[in-house]
């Protein structure tokens, strides 16, 4: 890992952190709307700006793709770099788990494939401030120890455990299709235990710590699915794929599907790999 890379990568975690300890007076809603028509949180607006700005400070980001940017920010160095900012952010009214969803990519087109990802990882703001990483060679997960002011290594060599244990279906279930309120069932019969959070981050390091399987599919109101390839999907899909497991869109994986624009959706199934190839099947 060279380093600018290593830079990207310190300078995220360090102003995770930071932000963390200002989160508490942050929590009410922004008068402004994502690129998506959503509504932003406060934090949402406040982290997308100090993150990039940071970013671009270290001089070897070439490129950064937001969840609240409509457009690439550009920079002068070598990696682009995909971010939600603050994934699960209505989360933060009732104090639940939330999160940092960070891609990097080591140059290259803007809008790539997962597969090209160089790194890959998630911020969890939860009891403890951690980072799950994924590099080309394996998962680990770093905690943040406040006497210190550091990530310690905590697990190394992180793989999915099997057989898988629970399952978090996303969005509401009155637009799904038959196979799929088929398959939601078989996996109860199965008794795997329903673990559903309400975000991406906290749902998808609940699969990555007991297994089992996360999916968000289409449904009627969302035919195209509603999670980002590009900032939420291909990330994750890179880490779970590292660990053993995988994730696909119902028909093909999701880290070979080439990007169309920052806010491609997509639906999604990622976690344990015998649960992907059943609703592959579906």
């Amino acid at each position: 890992m060279d380093n600018g890379l290593q830079k990207v990568i310190l300078t995220i975690a360090r102003v995770s952190a930071d932000m963390r300890l200002d989160f508490p007076g942050k929590r009410g809603a922004a008068e402004t709307k994502n690129v998506y028509g959503e509504t932003q949180q406060d934090l949402d607006v406040w982290a997308d700006v100090i993150l990039t700005k940071e970013m671009l400070v270290t001089g070897a980001v070439k490129a950064v793709l937001s969840e609240e940017q409509a457009e690439a920010t550009m920079g002068s160095g070598r990696y682009i770099v995909s971010m939600d900012p603050l994934d699960g952010s209505s989360n933060i009214k009732s104090n639940n788990i939330f999160g940092t969803i960070i891609g990097i990519y080591d140059g290259g087109e803007i809008l790539q494939p997962g597969k090209n990802l160089k790194v890959a990882f998630y911020v969890v703001y939860g009891p403890l401030t951690s980072i799950v990483m994924a590099t080309e060679k394996s998962v680990a997960e770093y905690v943040y120890d406040d006497k210190t002011k550091k990530f310690i290594l905590a697990k190394d060599n992180i793989m999915l455990p099997v057989p898988g244990k629970l399952y978090a279906p996303g969005g509401q279930n009155d637009g799904w299709t038959k196979q799929i309120a088929g398959f939601v069932q078989s996996l109860f019969d199965r008794k795997l235990k329903l673990r559903y959070g309400g975000a991406f981050v906290g749902d998808i390091n609940q699969v990555l710590n007991y297994g089992g399987l996360f999916f968000y599919p289409s449904n009627d109101k969302m035919p195209a699915g509603k999670l980002r390839l590009v900032i939420e999907c291909n990330p994750m899909a890179f880490i779970m794929t590292k660990a053993g497991g995988t994730a696909s869109d119902g028909k093909q994986n999701i880290l070979d599907i080439q990007p169309t624009a920052i806010e491609h959706r997509t639906p999604i199934f990622i976690g344990s790999k015998d649960l992907v190839e059943a609703a592959n099947k579906l």
